[in-house]
């Protein structure tokens, strides 16, 4: 496994961060046993993964209770730097921003009882909240901050703008935003400014909600039912069949690397500049063991540009539908 320094912080996290949404089982993707969650957590460890990411909204707290009794079972909260969020809240299917003060600090002592911890490694504002000015958020964060109640704060789907703001208040370790070959917008404005300000940038879907892995072009494999597929124009047409094409292509280059795609997907994913991490989920501990095949070896810069030509021949094929 390969770490790296998580912003100003002596953490040292490894480059695959596992994402724990699916922990929660909900309707966003799908149901989910927690004995397969116990086995992936423990197969991560064992890999060399110390970076677990997770949310009170997964699973409305089953996503955190899952780790949270994994930590307690085997004693080893100290050996995994723990990130977790603030600011959602919900009422059935309906998931909004709440970051009122108030409900800021009911909502960190119950993170900390369902993960089983007194302290939270990253601590990250989900999504902005419009009702809340970021200079109150701020505030409360960097309290939390002071009494020890969490090591280091992040935001997640921040702006520059909003982190420009954020940082008169108080510091900023991490930015959490969505990135991959088919959603690379951050690279314009975003990974300059948090690489000017030593923000880590721990990237969340970078294979795409498994649309990067091919699965869903090459094996025949059906869209799962989940909110999160369905809801996906890259797996609908026209854009199901230009996406087949693209990943073709780059498929015949991890074929180079006697790499899967996913694995070959993840790779390029945190060795894009500013990337310390990125999140990547997985339902079986085959999935995690795949994975970490994406450590240990680089892609060639010849290969970063022909898969650079690719993806940039896909967004000009995406002008033609307008989309």
């Amino acid at each position: 496994m390969e770490y790296r320094k998580l912003g100003r912080t002596d953490y040292l996290v490894s480059v695959i961060c596992l994402g724990t949404w699916a922990f929660g089982g909900d309707a966003w993707w799908g149901y989910q046993e927690d004995k397969d969650s116990f086995a992936v957590l423990e197969e991560a460890l064992s890999g060399g993964v110390n970076f677990i990411d997770t949310a009170p909204v997964y699973g409305r707290g089953r996503s955190e209770k899952v780790i949270g009794e994994f930590i307690k079972r085997n004693n080893n909260r100290r050996k995994i730097t723990l990130a977790t969020k603030i600011g959602l809240s919900w009422q059935g299917r309906k998931v909004f921003p709440d970051l009122n003060p108030d409900k800021m600090r009911r909502e960190i002592d119950e993170s900390r009882k369902r993960l089983n911890t007194d302290y939270i490694d990253l601590y990250q504002v989900h999504w902005p909240d419009e009702n809340t000015p970021i200079g109150k958020i701020a505030e409360v964060m960097l309290e939390f901050l002071r009494k020890g109640w969490i090591r280091a704060i992040g935001v997640s789907n921040y702006s520059v703008e909003q982190m420009k703001e954020f940082l008169k208040y108080a510091p900023l370790t991490v930015l959490q935003p969505p990135y991959n070959m088919f959603l690379r917008d951050i690279e314009r404005d975003i990974v300059p400014f948090c690489r000017e300000n030593n923000i880590s940038i721990i990237s969340y879907t970078p294979l795409h909600s498994g649309i990067l892995t091919g699965k869903f072009f090459f094996s025949n494999k059906p869209v799962p039912n989940d909110l999160s597929r369905q809801t996906k124009p890259d797996l609908k047409e026209p854009l199901f069949s230009l996406n087949k094409e693209i990943l073709a292509e780059i498929k015949n280059i991890a074929d180079k690397y006697g790499k899967t795609l996913t694995q070959f997907v993840i790779n390029w994913n945190f060795s894009q500049p500013g990337i310390t991490s990125a999140i990547v989920g997985a339902r079986k501990k085959g999935q995690v063991r795949e994975n970490i095949g994406s450590v240990g070896w680089e892609i060639s810069r010849e290969d970063q540009r022909k898969v650079n030509d690719i993806l940039g021949k896909r967004e000009e094929k995406k002008q033609v539908f307008s989309i």
